[in-house]
Formats: structure tokens, sequence, C-alpha cells
């Protein structure tokens, strides 16, 4: 195997956890806020629906270009429940992969300054996979506040 298709791969499996995990949350705890000004495990489906979108455009860019995150919140007001965010991740997902494969190999080292630090255009490919694990932690950790530990 080689490193884009284990990115890709990564991804998509960081992606079935994230969902699988959300999917055990109720159906009434969807939009449930820790101490009422945290996220919900609903906006956090929302954004991770939405990130495999912004690997593209960073590659695309060849770096930071803040204009990629435009219309985030609109998009994100448009997946008003689990099974939208999932499908919406899923379309996504293919324009990711489509990306990733494209993006020349010649490139890959090649280092570029973001405003959370410096890292390579393949590190960067693994941002949306990083982005749903992070967040799979967050929407645990919301389970538990509310009184669900079988995790």
């Amino acid at each position: 195997m080689n490193v884009i298709d284990f990115i890709i791969q990564d991804t998509e499996r960081n992606f079935a956890n994230f969902f699988e995990n959300c999917r055990k949350v109720p159906a009434d705890k969807m939009d449930w806020k820790p101490l009422d000004t945290g996220r919900s495990t609903l906006d956090q489906a929302q954004e991770v629906a939405l990130c495999p979108l912004w690997v593209p455009g960073l590659l695309a860019a060849r770096g930071f270009d803040p204009s990629i995150f435009g219309g985030f919140e609109e998009a994100k007001a448009t997946l008003t429940d689990l099974a939208a965010c999932e499908a919406a991740a899923n379309e996504n997902m293919k324009k990711f992969s489509e990306a990733v494969r494209a993006f020349p190999e010649a490139e890959f080292q090649t280092e570029v300054e973001f405003p959370w630090g410096k890292y390579t255009f393949l590190q960067t490919m693994t941002f949306a996979g990083w982005n749903a694990t992070y967040h799979m932690g967050q929407v645990s950790y919301i389970q538990t506040l509310y009184g669900d530990q079988s995790m």
C-alpha cells in the first residue's frame, strides 16, 4: 500500500468510527451542549461532514487560504441531522480522495505555514482524518457528561 492509499483508507476509517460513535448518542441528546455553551454532537458532526473539503482547498491553494472556509456556517445549517451529516461526509470524501490522489508526489514534502503550524503537504492530507478522531473524543466525552459510561 502506498502512502496516499493509506491516508485515504485511514481517513475513511476515522470517519466511520466517528459516525458510529455519534449513532450511539440518543436522538434527544444530539443537540445537548456541555455547560450549555459547548459544542453539541450534531454541531461536531456537521464540521466533520464538511472538513474533507478543506484539504482539497488547501492543496489547490498550495497553502492557507481562508476563503476555503467561506460559507462554512451556511453549509452546516443545511445538515440538520446525523444522517444528512454522514451522507455529506461520504460525498465530500470522494472529493477529498480525488484531490489527494491528484496532488503531485514531487510536492509531498514541501512545507507550508498555516495559522496552526508548519506542515508538509503530505501531512496536510491527514487533516480530515485527525479532525474526525479529535471530534470523536469530544463526542465520547459528551456521552460521559450526560451519563453514558458504556464506552
